[in-house]
């Protein structure tokens, strides 16, 4: 709910101003003898989001990873995202990318598109081994950025919903909503159609990058819509996510990946314990101060987001 989302954004605010830390872990360590500090700074590149995804939250991630590692005492600056390279792996290979945050099916359908891996760790062991040669593949996060199909709570009572299983009984009268991809591509809408016999009456192309799709399933409009797991529109809304038991959706795992050469094991631990603090909640709640007004650019959001897990003091 509204209420909600200005509490959590008030909440961070405090933290930035009182010095009061979250009892979570402690702050990053700084680390005066990584070869780094005292060479160039470590880029840390920007990802492509999964499609329907905050089209920010690649950008945020890349700036909590970089603020993590200007607080541990090295220098690290951010590379914005190259539409030519989503994922970044051929930088990352050519060292022309140090670190970056990643999705892990987008990772590895571009290093194996014909891959058979569709659960979160075959998807991970798959990439794993995938990797080009010279990076390497860090602890994974447990948040995923997946896509999901919402509808509300009146919806959810009305027919009983809580499963993509049950919503293929009521499929025939309903519209669903979502991006123009999720339309196409081989997981998504005709995948709900052939895996679970769920063919909607009608299907809307909307943008969630302006709230067309949220307001029109608010407005019930759209009965159904493809809104990301990591969205905060579901929390914030009381929506209902259906649970999709084939697992026809891939996960998006967030997992860093480095340059092996240029990252060291010091610097690693780092971005490891950067990592385990990124739960599937608090993916979201990234999102969520990102979306706020309280913070003029997504370094501000990091730096807050850090605070607000402890991670990093309010008063360095």
């Amino acid at each position: 709910m509204r209420l909600k989302r200005l509490a959590a954004a008030a909440a961070v605010v405090s933290l930035l101003f009182t010095g009061a830390t979250a009892c979570t872990p402690s702050p990053i360590v700084v680390i005066p003898s990584a070869t780094q500090s005292r060479g160039p700074a470590l880029v840390v590149g920007t990802p492509s989001v999964p499609d329907g995804a905050n089209p920010k939250e690649g950008e945020l991630l890349a700036n909590v990873y970089a603020a993590a590692l200007n607080a541990a005492g090295l220098a690290a600056t951010v590379k914005a995202e190259d539409p030519k390279d989503p994922t970044l792996l051929d930088q990352l290979a050519a060292g022309t990318v140090d670190v970056t945050p990643g999705y892990s099916s987008a990772m590895l359908l571009q290093l194996d598109p014909a891959t058979g891996a569709s659960a979160t760790a075959p998807v991970l062991d798959a990439l794993k081994t995938a990797l080009p040669a010279g990076t390497a593949m860090l602890d994974p996060a447990k948040a995923e950025d997946d896509d999901s199909l919402v509808v509300t709570t009146v919806t959810a009572q009305k027919y009983n919903l809580k499963t993509i299983g049950d919503l293929a009984k009521v499929c025939g009268i309903l519209t669903f909503g979502g991006s123009a991809s999720f339309r196409t591509k081989d997981r998504g809408l005709s995948a709900v159609g052939s895996d679970y016999n769920c063919v909607p009456k009608a299907y809307r192309e909307l943008s969630s990058t302006k709230n067309e799709l949220l307001l029109a399933l608010l407005r019930d409009d759209i009965q159904v819509a493809d809104i990301h797991s990591s969205s905060p529109a579901i929390d914030d809304n009381a929506l209902v996510a259906l649970t999709d038991t084939k697992g026809i959706f891939r996960p998006e795992t967030v997992v860093p990946v480095i340059n092996a050469k240029k990252v060291s094991t010091d610097v690693q631990a780092v971005l490891n314990k950067v990592t385990a603090a990124l739960s599937n909640d608090e993916l979201v709640n990234l999102n969520r101060i990102g979306s706020g007004s309280h913070f003029g650019s997504p370094a501000q959001v990091a730096r807050a987001w850090l605070v607000q897990k402890g991670l990093l003091k309010a008063t360095s």
